[in-house]
C-alpha cells in the first residue's frame, strides 16, 4: 500500500472552577462545562514535605489507530498544533500564574508527577524536569507531542487576572508509532491564594499530522511488540 496521508485530532472542553486552599476542595464554577475534567491535588514534594498538596486540573482523551493497526500500518507523525483560542485566568492577588503541559502519548503517564515537576524550589527527584526528559522516567520517544507554557498575570494592565505566557518550550519526539491508541492530555498547574481562586482554561484542540505506511516485517513487528509492552505500564 502506497502511503497517505493523515489528519488525527482531539477535542477538549473548557473548564472554570475555584480552588479553596483551606479546605483544598474544588467547586466547578456555574455553568462551566468542564466534561472529563479531574479536579484534584497532589504532593508537590513529598519526600520534605508530605502530606502538603498541591492543585491540579487534567484531562485525557484518546486517538483511536485500531484502523491502523488492522492493516499493519505504522503511524509516522509529521507535525502537531494546538488551539486553544480564548483566554487563560487566574484571579489570584498574589500568585497570579499556571503551567500549562499539552501532551500525545502513546503510552498512560501519571499527570500527577506535573505537581512535583513544578514545585519551586527543589525538593524530589522530579522538580525541573518533565515528562521524557532524562531521570523523569519516561521514554522521550513515547512523548508523540509536548508542549509546556508558564503564564502569568499582569498587574500593570486593566485585566490582571488574564494569563499571558512568559516561556513556551516543545519537547516533541516525532516518533513513529504502532500503537492503536494515542493518549492525549492537558495538564494545568495554578498557583493559588490562600484562600479561594477562581481558574480558567479555555476548550482546545490538538491536531497531529502525519502518514500511514507499512514498514518492512521485522521493523513492524519490533515497534508493534514495543507498543504492546508500553500499553502494560504507566509512568
Amino acid at each position: 500500500m502506497t502511503a497517505r496521508d493523515i489528519r488525527l485530532q482531539a477535542n477538549f472542553t473548557a473548564c472554570n472552577a475555584g480552588y479553596d486552599a483551606a479546605t483544598q476542595a474544588w467547586t466547578l464554577q456555574p455553568d462551566s462545562a468542564g466534561d472529563g475534567w479531574n479536579l484534584t491535588t497532589a504532593e508537590p514534594a513529598p519526600s520534605i514535605a508530605p502530606g502538603i498538596l498541591g492543585p491540579i486540573m487534567w484531562t485525557v482523551n484518546t486517538i483511536d489507530l485500531a484502523g491502523l493497526e488492522l492493516a499493519k500500518e505504522t503511524f509516522f507523525p509529521v507535525g502537531s498544533s494546538i488551539q486553544d483560542p480564548m483566554l487563560y485566568f487566574n484571579d489570584s492577588t498574589t500568585t497570579a500564574a499556571m503551567h500549562v503541559f499539552d501532551l500525545i502519548t502513546d503510552k498512560l503517564i501519571d499527570p500527577l508527577l506535573a505537581v512535583q515537576m513544578t514545585f519551586i524550589p527543589g525538593g524530589n527527584p522530579f522538580s525541573g524536569s518533565n515528562y521524557g526528559m532524562m531521570g523523569e522516567g519516561n521514554d522521550a520517544t513515547t512523548i508523540i507531542m509536548g508542549s509546556y507554557r508558564f503564564k502569568t498575570g499582569n498587574t500593570n494592565l486593566t485585566y490582571p487576572q488574564i494569563m499571558r505566557t512568559e516561556q513556551a518550550s516543545i519537547f516533541s519526539s516525532g516518533e513513529p508509532t504502532a500503537a492503536s491508541k494515542l493518549y492525549c492530555y492537558r495538564i494545568v498547574i495554578p498557583l493559588v491564594d490562600l484562600g479561594v481562586t477562581i481558574i480558567g482554561v479555555p476548550a482546545a484542540r490538538f491536531y497531529l499530522t502525519g502518514v500511514r505506511d507499512e514498514e518492512p516485517d521485522l521493523e513492524y513487528m519490533m515497534r508493534l511488540k514495543r507498543s504492546y509492552e508500553l500499553d502494560q505500564t504507566q509512568s
